[in-house]
C-alpha cells in the first residue's frame, strides 16, 4: 500500500508534527508513516543564518522511502532560497519531497504573544500547500484555497486548510499518484 511518509528533524515541535501528521493523512485520504530526519547543519548558510531551502529539498527527496508516494520534511529551522529573503516551504512540482518551516508560522517570530491555536492551523496549511505542488498543484487564483501563494503570514491566515473546488477536481483527474 502506498502512504504519505512526514518526516521530523530532531528540533521539531512534536505536537505540531503530530497535528500536520493527522491533518494531512485525513484531508488527502492516505495512511501516514514518520520517519525521523537528520540535523539540517548542513544547510545553514552563516552569512543569512538561515537554511539552504534547495539542499534540504534534495536530502528529503534522497530519503523518501522507496514504497511511499511522498516524504513532507517538518522543521523548525528558517529556510530561504537564493532570490527570497525566506520561504515558510519548498516542494518539488510534481516530485516526492517537500520541506515546511515552522519558524516564520510562530507569533513569537513577529514578536506577538504565543498563540498554538494560529501556529497549528498556519502549519496544517503550509504543510497541505506543500505537498499539493508534489502532486502537481500550481499556485492557485482563489485566495481562500490552500494553494494559494503566500508571501507573508498574514496571507496564510486568509486561507482555509483545503483545496478549492478547482484543485479538487485537478488532484481527481490523477494529478495524485
Amino acid at each position: 500500500m502506498r502512504y504519505l511518509c512526514l518526516g521530523a528533524t530532531p528540533e521539531t515541535d512534536s505536537e505540531a508534527f503530530a497535528q500536520i501528521g493527522r491533518f494531512l493523512s485525513a484531508a488527502l485520504d492516505l495512511p501516514l508513516q514518520q520517519i525521523h530526519l537528520p540535523a539540517l547543519d548542513f544547510a545553514f548558510d552563516a552569512g543569512r543564518g538561515q537554511y539552504a531551502s534547495i539542499a534540504i529539498l534534495e536530502m528529503v527527496n534522497r530519503l523518501c522511502p522507496q514504497d511511499a508516494l511522498r516524504l513532507v520534511g517538518v522543521t523548525e529551522r528558517d529556510l530561504f532560497i537564493p532570490v527570497l529573503t525566506f520561504v515558510f516551504g519548498h516542494a518539488q512540482l510534481g516530485g516526492r519531497a517537500a520541506v515546511v518551516s515552522l519558524a516564520r508560522l510562530r507569533q513569537e517570530f513577529y514578536g506577538l504573544a504565543p498563540n498554538q491555536e494560529i501556529f497549528l492551523d498556519r502549519a496544517r496549511k503550509e504543510a497541505l500547500h506543500e505537498t499539493g505542488h508534489t502532486f502537481g498543484l500550481v499556485h492557485c487564483a482563489d485566495r481562500s484555497c490552500a494553494m494559494a501563494l503566500s508571501t507573508r503570514v498574514q496571507q496564510i491566515d486568509q486561507k482555509r486548510a483545503a483545496f478549492c473546488p478547482a484543485c479538487v477536481r485537478q488532484l481527481s483527474k490523477g494529478v495524485m499518484t
